[in-house]
């Protein structure tokens, strides 16, 4: 199986980093939190009481996490809410958005 291509660069979604570089180009280099390996989730940005926060999706992580990591599910979704998600590292910490 082939994998996804990022549009502006053709390189591997799971190694582009034109995700990354718009959030930074948009902020004009106010300090984001961005979570390593997982820059294909990047959905945006948020502006949350004035500081700009990245989103990520939810569901794109943990099926990286599955796919690309081998974990099954359940570790997956165990792993994401504890180390990612639970991490809290800093006031600018990441937004994970899980669609309904």
């Amino acid at each position: 199986m082939d994998k996804e291509k990022c549009g502006p660069c053709g390189e591997a979604l799971e190694s582009c980093a034109c995700k990354r570089q718009a959030c930074l180009e948009i902020t004009e280099g106010e300090p984001l939190v961005f979570v390593e390996g997982h820059d294909d989730a990047i959905l945006g940005l948020a502006e949350v009481e004035g500081e700009a926060r990245v989103v990520y999706d939810r569901s794109a992580i943990i099926r990286g996490l599955i796919f690309r990591d081998g974990m099954d599910e359940e570790g997956a979704v165990e792993f994401f809410e504890y180390n990612i998600e639970g991490s809290k590292l800093s006031p600018l910490s990441p937004i994970f958005l899980r669609a309904c």
